[in-house]
């Protein structure tokens, strides 16, 4: 009885390594697939990379939008009315 405990045992860790291990293997595949290495995950590179500084926007290239609903229902059926798009441009 303890011997077949002990190969159950045995058997339970060695699948949980196998199990790991192709865990690790499968993530580390996806990484490099995406091009994205050890390096660029220190935190250290993170916190010392200045912030970009956004230029501000100007009048002249915010797309104009209309301000209105149309007047008329688009889904003559139904009392929904679209939703409004917000302009997300310079957040």
């Amino acid at each position: 009885m303890k011997q077949m405990r002990s190969r159950f045992r045995l058997i339970t860790l060695l699948l949980v390594c196998v199990f790991l291990l192709t865990l690790v293997l499968c993530a580390g595949n996806a990484l490099k697939t995406a091009g994205i290495s050890f390096s660029s995950l220190s935190l250290t590179g993170i916190a010392a990379s200045p912030v970009p500084q956004q230029s501000p926007v100007s009048a002249d290239s915010v797309p104009d939008q209309p301000e209105t609903l149309p007047a008329e229902n688009p889904f003559p059926d139904t009392d929904n009315l679209p939703q409004t798009e917000y302009n997300v441009f310079g957040l």
